[in-house]
């Protein structure tokens, strides 16, 4: 991507683009950090159908969580162009969770920007779900499943139809529902000075099972809730529920292997 790839109707909105750089880079779209003469953008683009879909629904969700007091970042524009979709909203300047604790802080520091992972997500699971995100016929979970089988039918996923069936016939124990992030780790979630400032990547934010982010919160990577310890000062913080080892295993080793 450079400038003269970036659609004419939003630099038209944002103004002279007087730099362009490139951030560390996820795995569904290519993302750009935009310099005006006041002001600094986060750009978006994705080209492949799926994750058309998931840019489409994160404008969407950013628009439904503006008025949570959650830090999420203020969304400007959604284009469509051809095969490719764009998306720009306000950059936010902090480094991810998971490259923070790569880079080995003393352990008073790891902990205190741990606990403040765990109250991230407690205040996310405790603020009133926009009611834009409520507006489902289905369960949360069967949506997923249903989302799960068209993507394991149309798309390269981790899951099998084996696992998907163990889903559909091993279901856990129905909880009481709240707002959830649902891809809620140490990469989308930014920090800066030892505490949270941001959250990113929301196109699945949903009324939904509060497990499923736990889940993700907690998986194990290296330098990341590999050490004696980081679950309980996690768990300290978000204070509402511990998830079992069978809890877990159904959402981060089954369910998130279709996403």
């Amino acid at each position: 991507m450079d400038v003269q790839d970036i659609p004419v109707e939003i630099v038209d909105q944002i103004g002279a683009i007087q730099n362009l750089s490139f951030p560390r880079q996820g795995y569904t779209s290519l993302v750009a950090k935009i310099q005006t003469r006041d002001h600094q953008f986060i750009i978006k683009k994705t080209e492949h159908a799926l994750f058309n879909e998931w840019l489409s629904e994160e404008y969407l969700a950013l628009q439904y969580l503006s008025t949570t007091g959650l830090p999420v970042p203020k969304p400007y524009a959604f284009h469509i162009q051809d095969r490719s979709r764009w998306l720009l909203m306000d950059y936010i300047d902090g480094i991810s969770l998971r490259h923070y604790l790569g880079s080995k802080p003393d352990l008073r520091d790891r902990e205190k920007v741990i606990s403040h992972y765990g109250l991230c997500l407690k205040k996310i699971h405790e603020s009133q779900c926009p009611v834009e995100l409520r507006k489902n016929d289905q369960s949360w979970l069967d949506t997923m499943l249903m989302k799960a089988s068209r993507n394991l039918t149309n798309y390269h996923v981790e899951g099998t139809e084996e696992l998907l069936i163990r889903l559909k016939n091993n279901r856990p124990k129905p909880i009481e529902n709240t707002l959830i992030h649902g891809d809620f780790h140490t990469n989308n979630v930014l920090v800066n000075n030892n505490k949270v400032i941001g959250i990113i990547d929301w196109p699945r934010a949903a009324f939904g099972d509060p497990r499923f982010d736990i889940a993700l919160a907690i998986r194990p990577k290296q330098d990341v809730f590999d050490q004696e310890g980081d679950q309980d000062v996690f768990f300290e913080s978000y204070g509402r529920v511990r998830i079992t080892d069978e809890e877990y295993r159904y959402f981060q080793e089954g369910l998130y292997k279709f996403f």
